[in-house]
C-alpha cells in the first residue's frame, strides 16, 4: 500500500494531512474506548463467573463488579504509567529538533518526531516507540488470527475497524514525515520496517493467546492497558495536530470537525457488530453455584 501511495501521491497538502489527524483521531478514540476497554470489562465480567462456577465460591459473583474494577483499573493504571513514562522520558533526554511550523502549535512533546530519527542518540529510542505501538496492533491481530483458526466467533466490527485505523496510520506516519522534510524513500522504508515488525509479534500473539484466555485475568489488564494507551495517545498526540485550527479559518476547522466525526461515526456503527461469544454453555449459568461441603 505504502509503495503505491509513494508512487501515486508522494505528497499531500497540509490541511489534507490535517485531516488525516481528525479522522485517525476519530477512529482511534471510539476503538480505544468502545473497543479495547469495552472488550475489557467483558472479559473481566466472563472471568469472575467463571471463577464463580469453577470454584463454587459466592463471592466471586457477589463482588464482581469489585474484580472487573481491579482488573481495568489495573490496565488502566499500567498503560497509562508506562506510555507516560516514556514520554516523559523522550521529552526531557530527546528533545533536541524544532519544526518551521511551531508558530502554529508545539510538537515539542509529541512522543515521537519522526526527525529525530536521523539524530543517533534518539534513532532506537524512535524504533522502540514504535514497537511498542506496533505491539498492540500485533497482539489483537494474533489473537484474530488464534480465533480463526479454533472456530471462535469473532467481533467483525472490531477487526474491521482495528484494520482501518492500521492503514490511516500508514498513511500518516508516512506523510507526517514527508512533512517534516524526510526523503520519499527513507520515509517508505521506515513505514515498512515498522510494517514488517507486526509479523513476529503476530505470531508470538497467535500461539500465546489460548493461554491468555485459560488463565482469563490477563485478557482484561491488556485489553484494558491498550485502550488507555490509544485514548491518551489520540489526546495527547493528535488532537494537537489539529485543534489549533478553531482559531483559523472557519471553514477549515468546520471541515476537521467534519473528518473527526465521521471518525467516530464509522468506528462507532462498525463496532455495533460486536458478536458476544463465550466458552461457558447455557447450563452452567442456569445452573446453581455449589458451594463446598
Amino acid at each position: 500500500m505504502i509503495l503505491i501511495i509513494a508512487v501515486v501521491k508522494p505528497r499531500i497538502k497540509k490541511i489534507t494531512n490535517t485531516y488525516l489527524y481528525s479522522l485517525s483521531a476519530g477512529l482511534l478514540l471510539i476503538v480505544a474506548t468502545a473497543g479495547l476497554l469495552r472488550e475489557a470489562y467483558e472479559n473481566a465480567e466472563k472471568f469472575t463467573f467463571q471463577q464463580a462456577i469453577q470454584t463454587g465460591k459466592l463471592f466471586w459473583a457477589e463482588n464482581s463488579q469489585f474484580w472487573v474494577a481491579l482488573l481495568v483499573g489495573s490496565g488502566a493504571i499500567l498503560g497509562v504509567f508506562t506510555i507516560f513514562i516514556v514520554r516523559f522520558f523522550f521529552v526531557k533526554k530527546f528533545n533536541n529538533e524544532t519544526h518551521s511550523n511551531h508558530k502554529e502549535h508545539n510538537h515539542d512533546d509529541h512522543i515521537i518526531n519522526f526527525k529525530d530519527i536521523d539524530n543517533p542518540k534518539a534513532a532506537w529510542l524512535a524504533i522502540i516507540l514504535l514497537l511498542s505501538h506496533r505491539t498492540i496492533d500485533g497482539f489483537i491481530l494474533g489473537s484474530i488470527v488464534s480465533k480463526i483458526s479454533i472456530g471462535q466467533k469473532l467481533n467483525y466490527g472490531l477487526i474491521i475497524t482495528f484494520v482501518a485505523h492500521i492503514l490511516i496510520e500508514i498513511l500518516i506516519i508516512y506523510y507526517r514525515q514527508i512533512q517534516y522534510g524526510e526523503k520519499v524513500w527513507k520515509a517508505v522504508v521506515y513505514n515498512l520496517l515498522t510494517t514488517v515488525l507486526l509479523i513476529p509479534i503476530i505470531t508470538i500473539g497467535a500461539f500465546i493467546n489460548r493461554f491468555l484466555e485459560q488463565a482469563g485475568w490477563i485478557l482484561p489488564i491488556v485489553n484494558a492497558s491498550g485502550g488507555a494507551i490509544l485514548s491518551f495517545v489520540v489526546i495527547v498526540e493528535l488532537v494537537p495536530e489539529f485543534i489549533h485550527l478553531r482559531s483559523g479559518a472557519k471553514k477549515q476547522w468546520y471541515f476537521t470537525l467534519i473528518w473527526f466525526v465521521c471518525g467516530i461515526i464509522i468506528a462507532s456503527i462498525l463496532l455495533s457488530f460486536h458478536a458476544h461469544s463465550t466458552d461457558l454453555p447455557n447450563s452452567d449459568f442456569n445452573a446453581p453455584i455449589k458451594l463446598p461441603t
